[in-house]
């Protein structure tokens, strides 16, 4: 009936649900006695993987700061996001989440605040509003341009002593050996890479100090974790 006007029904798809499915992967880590985050680490990466990013955030000075909000693009089945919580006991929490069934768990698991979420920014939130922003595994599956619009958005909403914590795939996570892992896994759910100098660039044009970086296990590979820290400019002291 459409197809004459121009119009055509297509099934929306959602990649994290597809990738990690909500109803089958909750009965598996309950058939399993495992927490969800630490029975997706056995199945999907490394086990520990996950407080192994915490600690190396931690090793880094991210929660020597008090941290009041917090503000998580792509959660997903929220394993940082439940160690974060632990972590640092923020009073606010929202999340950026288009996986509608892991989303509405989170919400009513944790208590979180989930925005309505575009694709491309976090218009929801507050310019320099945010104690802590960061993302997981998210970043390297989305187009170069969309990548750039949600840094943009990331360095917006930081407040000012704010940390900012997000993986890409750069140079240094693809080294012969790893890039020879991910050409013969036939892996297609990475879209783009960014170099670690434009990364650490693009947030020094936006008062951002570079705090340090680490690589953690995103099978069959390694991703690229990069800190920073907005600097308080002098309207912020006053």
């Amino acid at each position: 009936m459409l197809r004459p006007v121009g119009f055509q029904v297509v099934r929306p798809v959602d990649d994290f649900a597809d990738y990690i499915p909500f109803e089958r992967t909750q009965a598996a880590a309950l058939a399993a006695g495992l927490p969800v985050g630490e029975y997706i680490d056995r199945e999907f990466n490394v086990p520990g993987s996950t407080q192994d990013t915490i600690d190396r955030m931690a090793a880094l000075g991210v929660f020597d700061r008090p941290i009041a909000r917090v503000c998580e693009l792509g959660p997903g089945s929220g394993r940082y996001l439940e160690k974060v919580i632990a972590t640092c006991s923020p009073r606010s929490y929202e999340i950026y989440e288009t996986a509608a069934p892991w989303r509405d768990w989170l919400v009513d698991t944790y208590h979180v605040t989930a925005q309505p979420t575009d694709g491309h920014t976090l218009a929801a939130t507050a310019d320099r509003s945010v104690d802590l922003v960061h993302s997981h595994k998210v970043l390297n599956g989305l187009k170069i341009l969309d990548t750039c619009r949600y840094l943009d958005e990331i360095a917006r909403v930081a407040a000012p002593g704010g940390a900012v914590v997000f993986d890409v795939l750069t140079e240094r996570s693809l080294d012969e050996a790893t890039l020879r892992r991910w050409l013969d896994s036939g892996a297609g759910y990475v879209t783009s890479m960014m170099s670690e100098r434009f990364a650490v660039d693009f947030f020094a044009r936006r008062g951002f100090a570079f705090l340090g970086d680490f690589f953690a296990t995103s099978m069959p590979g390694k991703t690229h974790y990069l800190v920073f820290e907005r600097q308080p400019t002098t309207g912020d002291r006053d």
